[in-house]
């Protein structure tokens, strides 16, 4: 059942890439197709989809069906400025003179309005549905745990400390928003900073590169983590909300254990084996203790449990050591004891960020453990461990923080998205070739081409929700209007500039200085496309390669 649920996840989440990707790109044309209709163009073709398979003449139009389905083009040959010969419906060269400067600014600025257009379409449903974000909004962050030999500890922020500025503005953000922000800065980030004592530091940092989080990017992410509040969001009927806890609630303790994130609070739930539990929480200030709550068994994506052997370790150590070891588990049963090392498995050495799949697939299969003691130290001894199943379990809570943006305020923030990743790359480039010293981690290698953005979309559904995918087809269409209203050869922004210059100097630009720039601009396109596209694969071909965890806790073990 799972795996068949599995694969109608996968037909779903291609069938949505292929044609939100393919419509942001035959909106563009179809704004470009209808402007020049609207003027007096000529128009020769409008495709959907690339390498025509059907075709059909209509009014001296030529209506293409093509069989690669992303997206479509238009072709209006007055656009360049020029008169230029086409075909009639009989074959023969006709002459067609060039269109005037005006009609063609608003033909090459109607395909990037229709894009921003749509993004606002979109956007009011991402808007009125609501879109689950990371974590909530955070006016300030306090530090919950901080990497040691790290820049920002090197800096002065210490576990504590509550982060109240970046780069000298107040914030009102998600987590993922202030990942942005660091990653986005050029030079220094700057924080202000609340230590314990109630004093305000400011502290300044140069990011580096985290290559415990994303390895395979080696962008800046902080080698902090904020202490985040917990709250749920029951649905009606649901044990949680029978039990008395609301939407909103902020879970403070289960049985008088502090949860630390959502990932902690489930274990717990799955833990009680159905058992009833007492949650504390708080609610509009107070604190209330909510008992009675009684778990029941649940699937995640048609499984009904794990594979757990009761040990905490670290995930990104070089040995597998067990710092701690639940009592009663499996691990606890077999005689594993606290800072053991498991040498072998079966034989073979065990990278400890592979440890959950090692688990999961024995099947609860028994498993020889080559371990080394701490006491007495160096003794090495061989144990027979048997994987308990844990039962998935749920009170019926929700945790995603739903974020209302309205259309304007997610065009603004692709605006600004855009502005600092391009100012970023900028800089990148610009220091490697000396011209700057200020750095950043963000490279060109970090953009993304047609295959990448594939990706995303696809991975946006698939490992997401239809609402999540919908919210990145809002930010590409936005980003592909804007984009294309660059004043660059070749994209709309360049051709609404030489018509203004026409206008201007009330001739057009001479072929001569335009055409080497023109090519020179095709060329650099090209070679951007495949740069991109080289990296994109390579993306792709990690998706299928083993992972490690993808947030590592610094100082703080894995579970």
């Amino acid at each position: 059942m799972s795996s068949f649920l599995n694969v109608l996840s996968i037909i779903g989440a291609t069938v949505f890439m292929i044609f939100f990707f393919g419509f942001c790109i035959f909106i563009h044309e179809l704004g470009h197709f209808l402007a020049a209709k609207w003027r007096g163009l000529k128009v020769t073709a409008f495709s959907i989809g690339f390498r025509k398979i059907w075709g059909k003449t209509w009014n001296g139009v030529e209506y293409r069906i093509g069989w690669i389905p992303f997206g479509g083009y238009v072709e209006i040959p007055q656009v360049d400025g020029d008169g230029a010969k086409v075909k009639d419906e009989n074959g023969n060269d006709i002459e067609i003179p060039a269109a005037k400067p005006l009609d063609r600014m608003i033909t090459v600025v109607a395909g990037p309005l229709f894009n921003i257009l749509f993004g606002f379409v979109l956007g009011t449903v991402i808007w009125i549905t609501g879109i689950p974000q990371d974590t909530p909004n955070l006016k300030e962050i306090e530090v919950a745990v901080i990497k040691q030999d790290s820049p920002e500890y090197k800096a002065g922020l210490r576990e504590g400390d509550v982060i109240t500025k970046l780069n000298g503005r107040s914030f009102n953000t998600s987590w993922n928003g202030i990942f942005k922000e660091i990653l986005t800065t050029v030079g220094p980030v700057k924080m202000t900073v609340r230590k314990k004592d109630g004093s305000v530091q400011e502290i300044s940092y140069v990011p580096a590169i985290n290559n415990k989080v994303l390895p395979d990017e080696g962008v800046a992410y902080p080698f902090f983590l904020p202490k985040l509040p917990l709250f749920v969001y029951p649905d009606e009927g649901t044990p949680a909300w029978n039990a008395g806890i609301r939407k909103g609630d902020k879970i403070l303790a289960i049985n008088n254990e502090h949860p630390t994130s959502i990932k902690e609070f489930e274990l717990m739930i799955d833990h009680s084996k159905g058992q009833p539990v007492t949650i504390l929480i708080e609610r509009n200030g107070k604190e209330m203790t909510i008992e009675g709550v009684k778990p029941v068994p649940h699937e995640i994506k048609g499984e009904k449990g794990i594979w757990q052997v009761g040990i905490v370790y670290n995930p990104t150590a070089e040995k597998l050591s067990a710092i701690e070891v639940r009592k009663g588990g499996a691990a606890d049963k077999a005689g594993l004891k606290k800072d053991d090392i498991i040498s072998k498995i079966n034989g073979e050495v065990p990278v400890p960020a592979n440890f959950p799949v090692i688990i999961q697939n024995t099947a609860g299969k028994p498993l020889k453990l080559e371990i080394i003691r701490k006491e007495p130290a160096g003794k090495v001894e061989t144990i027979e461990l048997k994987p308990d199943f844990i039962q998935y379990y749920t009170i019926g809570v929700q945790y995603a923080y739903i974020a209302h943006p309205t259309p304007w305020d997610q065009f603004m923030n692709t605006i600004s998205l855009t502005w600092k990743s391009m100012r970023a790359i900028g800089y990148s480039i610009g220091k490697t070739v000396g011209l700057t010293e200020r750095q950043t981690t963000v490279k060109p290698k970090h953009m993304s081409g047609p295959l990448g953005i594939g990706r995303i979309l696809y991975r946006s559904v698939y490992d997401g929700s239809l609402i999540q995918g919908l919210n990145i087809v809002v930010l590409i269409t936005f980003s592909l209007g804007l984009l294309n209203l660059l004043p660059f050869p070749v994209l709309d922004g360049g051709h609404f500039l030489l018509a203004l210059l026409e206008i201007i100097f009330r001739k057009p630009i001479p072929e001569k200085y335009l055409n080497p720039i023109s090519y020179a601009f095709v060329a650099i396109i090209i070679g951007f496309m495949i740069f991109v596209t080289f990296y994109d694969a390579k993306r792709v071909i990690g998706d299928f390669m083993p992972k490690k965890p993808a947030v590592e806790i610094p100082n703080k073990p894995g579970k």
